[in-house]
């Protein structure tokens, strides 16, 4: 039977961590529609949760858009998941004047087998 070190028995008895972010503007803009954005997670260092926390907040603070874009390449499983999707033209710089790459929130993804693509539908932060 294996035996487990110590310091993986501490680590496996630990408790997890949650950290709550709060933001003034997203409380003014949706009361107490905004809910709170605790998550449970396997994040045990208190730090990495606060980091995971505030990148949440900064991503739901956000105003979004609806796209869909065409990817090179099959991707199974993709609903639900966030993409990072590069925004930039052929001859240099990026469409709409915002960043190169953005992150899309995938509510829908289908693949077309037959040119080798996958087109995803989703969130995108602005």
């Amino acid at each position: 039977m294996a035996v487990s070190t110590l310091a993986r028995a501490e680590f496996l008895k630990a408790a997890e961590r949650s950290e709550t972010a709060t933001s003034s503007s997203l409380k003014a803009r949706w009361g107490d529609a905004a809910g709170d954005t605790a998550q449970s997670s396997c994040l045990v260092d208190q730090s990495a949760a606060a980091t995971e926390a505030s990148r949440q907040l900064a991503f739901l603070g956000a105003t979004f858009a609806y796209d869909r874009v065409v990817l090179e390449g099959v991707y199974f499983d993709l609903e639900g998941e966030t993409v990072r999707v590069a925004y930039s033209m052929p001859g240099g710089g990026n469409y709409f004047g915002g960043a190169a790459t953005v992150d899309i929130l995938v509510t829908r993804a289908s693949i077309n087998l037959a040119d080798g693509t996958t087109i995803i539908e989703g969130f995108v932060a602005l």
